[in-house]
């Protein structure tokens, strides 16, 4: 009887220890950014360092033909970008990619 309290013991200081799996820390990356990645391949989500008019911007964006999603755009620090939607245009057409950050499944 005793070894049986034991096991349980055990088993659930186990399940109850455990926290969340741990967040992917990639240097140089914004937390806020590094948060975005998940495991959850749908869409095919990735997140590339671009640079745009001298700044450089951290994306979040989906590839996935059959997904209608908005791309999520952080400047250096991590923090949301504030782009009218002529910029977010113009982003869109000028950007260059300095990096591939992630891809889901890579």
């Amino acid at each position: 009887m005793k070894s049986i309290c034991f096991l349980i013991g055990i088993a659930a200081i186990t399940l109850f220890s455990c926290d969340k799996a741990p967040q992917l820390r990639l240097d140089g990356v914004p937390e806020s950014v590094t948060q975005l990645i998940d495991d959850n391949c749908v869409c095919e989500p990735r997140i590339g360092l671009f640079k745009w008019d001298g700044r450089s911007f951290y994306v979040h964006w989906f590839i996935g033909p059959a997904c209608n999603t908005i791309a999520s755009i952080f400047d250096e620090q991590g923090n949301p970008a504030e782009l009218t939607d002529d910029e977010r245009q113009a982003f869109w057409e000028e950007k260059k990619l300095l990096k591939m950050i992630w891809v889901c499944g890579e």
